[in-house]
């Protein structure tokens, strides 16, 4: 059962990565996150999800505005 959720974890957060990688607003980030939580709340690991969810959905949020000001001071 533990090499199932241990399984179950590393998947996720491969999962968690590609729901994110896009993601440019934090209410962006709240929608990924209340659209997991229903799917997976009753699951164990599911804090350890949403910490993984919140973590790089944030980083992606980092890198886009990161891009956008890169791109405005190319523009001036």
């Amino acid at each position: 059962m533990q090499s199932l959720q241990k399984l179950c974890v590393t998947n996720s957060s491969k999962m968690t990565n590609k729901l994110t990688q896009d993601c440019t607003t934090e209410m962006q980030l709240e929608k990924i996150r209340r659209g997991q939580e229903l799917k997976f709340r009753w699951r164990d690991d599911w804090p350890e999800m949403e910490k993984n969810i919140l973590q790089s959905g944030r980083e992606a949020i980092a890198q886009h505005e990161e891009s956008q000001k890169a791109n405005q001071v190319e523009k001036d």
